[in-house]
């Protein structure tokens, strides 16, 4: 699945389908609807890869609090 940012905050989500995603810094899971995960979520396309390849790396971030660095966004 996608991994996306935040763009008001910089968090790294994980898309799970059906609207659902998990924060991975906090673990936090929900539902945003379309309109505002279509507003304030972009697509990572490299950390989407990174995690694919490297799953454990979603636990360092988390483990680490990581956010995106907003100035950079394709920061992995």
């Amino acid at each position: 699945m996608a991994i996306v940012r935040n763009i008001k905050t910089n968090d790294p989500y994980r898309y799970l389908g059906e609207n659902k995603f998990r924060n991975l810094r906090t673990g936090n899971e929900g539902v945003i609807p379309d309109e505002l995960a279509q507003e304030t979520l972009k697509i990572n396309l490299d950390a989407t890869a990174i995690l694919e390849e490297y799953p454990e790396v979603e636990n360092m971030i988390k483990v680490l609090n990581l956010k995106f660095d907003e100035s950079n966004p394709n920061p992995l």
